[in-house]
């Protein structure tokens, strides 16, 4: 039985009374209601239901983005301010998760998001929850469970290993419960392992006693502003075939209504011109009642202060949108790695090796893997690292090598890097453990070949392997010192941006 959701009309009254509110000081932290009203407002913009976004920031800093003595509120492992970002990657301004509160709100959103994609991404590393659509409560149980970390710890069926009373998700459901009167019905156990995490292709069912949340959507013929902090996919039909691409800030016009297809609600989208353009999601659309007006004005202005609209004297020259590349390597179909290639492909992350040849099954050298590490995340280094053996390295490399060396997540060898010689497996899980976040517990693995690894590597596999990033060659297997092939390496980066948006 789905139960409606009955806290909008509430919340709508709080933004109309605080959506701007003016804090007292810049490191004071504003009201609770103040708080609230930001938290709804990108609610509705992103399309979170609103009670799962405010228990959020209720259980993480219990409303509270400064301390008392003025600095940002911070968790043991550097997460910042109100909805506790990780910024390991520097994928968002610091200064703005600091400074900006309603900045990491929307850092908080998008954090949820990027779990919710988990849960629905091939690459991804989530469960899932029946259907998956967004505007019933229920679904986003293991996005919650994702947002504070997907480890054993928030196993309903491990609390009393670990001497708790709640998990992550059972805290968010007491606080909808007991602080906005909305109940929400928890994943049954029985659904789940007795120890460690569920695994990825996991489906449960949605719990019957289920309820309905309060996503916002757009009526037909109302405008939508493109709002994705980047470029945003238009689709043939609701997460169809990619057509093309939407910058920020463009508006469009809204033809009939959302619909739901593979965990997103989908807009169908018409220009200014009203031809039909496309599909996109709801999430990264949010409704547009025309341009903002100075809040502090009284509706007139002088001569001097009016805009002028004159129509300028020259056609403006709109930029072409980019187009997705066509894939032309005849030999990855029927690869088994072929998405994985293709993705990256289009991200211009990776290249072939010719226009028509991509040699998935060639090794990847050092230095080729130094260049998809900067190309897949946004490292940050200005540092310079002395290579004794930088001569050997190509030019085109050399700043990916510095960086990647500087910032420790690849080494050299008594100064050397080797770039020609070809990646082992276990330097790419030396790599990717300095990437992705810490997991409280490694899974079990029983590799018979791992003897002679430190005890550093060790852990550092150990943590690879229960991110699901790479896996052994058998059950008994890592075959460490083994090369990686191209076509191996586009899969684990796939996994590895999955999870470090």
């Amino acid at each position: 039985m789905r139960k409606k959701l009955a806290m909008l009309a509430a919340f709508i009254m709080i933004l109309n009374t605080a959506i701007y509110p003016v804090f007292a000081s810049a490191t004071e932290n504003p009201s609770r209601a103040e708080l609230e009203a930001l938290i709804t407002e990108v609610a509705i913009e992103r399309g979170i239901p609103t009670v799962i976004l405010m228990s959020i920031a209720r259980v993480e800093t219990v409303f509270r983005h400064y301390e008392e003595d003025g600095t940002v509120a911070r968790g043991t492992s550097g997460s910042i301010g109100l909805m506790q970002i990780h910024n390991n990657f520097n994928q968002y301004d610091e200064n703005l998760l600091i400074n900006d509160i309603k900045y990491n709100i929307n850092a908080g959103a998008d954090t949820l998001l990027n779990k919710w994609e988990a849960c629905l991404s091939e690459y991804g590393y989530l469960p899932s929850v029946g259907d998956m659509d967004p505007n019933i409560l229920e679904n986003w149980y293991f996005a919650l469970w994702g947002y504070n970390s997907y480890v054993e710890r928030n196993n309903p069926n491990a609390l009393d290993k670990y001497g708790e009373k709640y998990t992550y998700q059972d805290l968010i459901y007491l606080v909808a419960e007991n602080e906005y009167g909305q109940a929400i019905t928890p994943v049954d156990p029985d659904c789940l392992p007795e120890s460690g995490t569920p695994s990825k292709n996991l489906n449960v069912p949605t719990p019957e006693d289920c309820h309905e949340a309060d996503l916002f959507f757009c009526s037909d013929g109302d405008e939508v502003m493109v709002s994705s902090g980047g470029k945003l996919n238009l689709r043939r039909e609701p997460n169809g075939k990619i057509v093309g691409e939407l910058t920020d800030d463009e508006v469009y016009t809204v033809i009939g209504e959302a619909v739901l297809e593979d965990g997103y609600y989908w807009y169908n989208l018409a220009d200014e011109d009203g031809e039909e353009i496309g599909w996109a999601a709801r999430n990264w659309l949010i409704y547009y009642d025309g341009p903002e007006t100075d809040d502090y004005s009284d509706g007139e202005s002088t001569t001097e202060e009016a805009i002028d609209l004159e129509e300028p004297d020259e056609p403006v020259e709109l930029e072409p949108e980019r187009e997705l590349k066509e894939v032309l390597f005849k030999d990855i179909d029927g690869y088994w790695g072929r998405d994985y290639i293709v993705e990256l492909y289009q991200d211009d992350i990776i290249k072939g090796m010719t226009d028509e040849e991509f040699a998935p099954n060639d090794t990847v050298t050092r230095e080729q893997f130094a260049a998809l590490l900067c190309r897949s995340f946004d490292f940050e280094s200005d540092k310079n690292y002395e290579i004794d053996d930088k001569s050997d390295i190509g030019g085109w490399a050399y700043s990916n090598v510095e960086t990647v060396v500087s910032l420790g997540v690849m080494e050299t060898e008594e100064g050397n890097f080797c770039p020609k010689r070809p990646l082992s497996r276990i330097e790419a899980v030396r790599a990717l453990a300095a990437i992705a976040e810490d997991p409280e517990m490694a899974k079990d693995f029983e590799f018979e070949d791992v003897a002679d690894l430190s005890t550093d590597d060790l852990e550092k596999l150990g943590k690879v392997f229960s991110l699901e990033i790479m896996n052994g060659k058998s059950t008994s297997s890592f075959a460490p010192l083994d090369s990686i092939t191209r076509g191996e390496i586009a899969k684990i980066l796939c996994i590895t941006r999955s999870l470090c948006p």
